[in-house]
């Protein structure tokens, strides 16, 4: 694509994405301001939340306007253009799927399609793809990255899953244009005043540590 929406520049610029992965409106709300605090920018709400369109549209509402929120798991037409509704500024998917290129395009939202080989991810890119998800990298690793940027150097890959605070590092270091983290980064319920501060503190640690390389 010739375009680059907003959300592009503020991934690559900010090089960590947060996946909330629940459907606690209250907690998702109270995860995403204390991440905010700690210097997390960019946000990505799973459509395996029954409520992820009215999550997204909550988080446009109270985050600063320098932040990022998107939808994942998104695997149709029908569930990318409900979530844009909303407000998400990208669409991500675990997989490539055709028709999400033109609707992202037409709605000025980004298109991160999922993918895990050469071929899978070329394809990806030729279809419109602002940036290639490498799902899962669990296997794969760090050097994995450096291996695909050696044919394909314009292609900005975004490893998912088995991303930690202690290797997030590696990926960027490895070439990734930016890592997504989880669990790790969020911890365990119950969200309480101390959890949300150790979020902080999380993020900032993590923060620091990307912007040091």
């Amino acid at each position: 694509m010739t375009d680059y929406p907003s959300s592009v520049k503020a991934i690559r610029d900010n090089r960590l994405v947060s996946i909330i992965r629940m459907d606690s409106l209250q907690d998702v709300v109270a995860i995403a301001r204390a991440l905010h605090k700690g210097g997390i920018r960019c946000f990505e709400i799973p459509m395996t939340a029954p409520n992820a369109a009215q999550i997204i549209a909550e988080l446009k509402k109270i985050l600063p306007e320098d932040s990022a929120v998107g939808a994942g798991t998104v695997l149709s037409a029908e569930g990318a253009l409900a979530v844009i509704e909303a407000g998400a500024q990208f669409i991500v998917s675990p997989h490539f799927v055709p028709e999400l290129a033109p609707i992202c395009r037409q709605h000025g939202a980004a298109f991160i399609p999922g993918a895990f080989t050469p071929l899978e991810i070329y394809t990806a890119w030729q279809a419109g793809a602002h940036i290639v998800k490498v799902f899962s990298i669990r296997a794969g690793g760090p050097s994995y990255i450096s291996d695909l940027l050696g044919p394909y150097p314009k292609i900005p890959l975004m490893p998912t899953g088995g991303i930690t605070l202690a290797n997030a590092g590696d990926f960027l270091k490895a070439g990734a244009c930016a890592v997504t983290l989880g669990r790790d980064l969020l911890g365990k319920a119950p969200y309480d005043a101390a959890a949300l501060a150790a979020i902080t503190q999380r993020a900032q640690t993590l923060v620091n540590a990307v912007n040091a390389k």
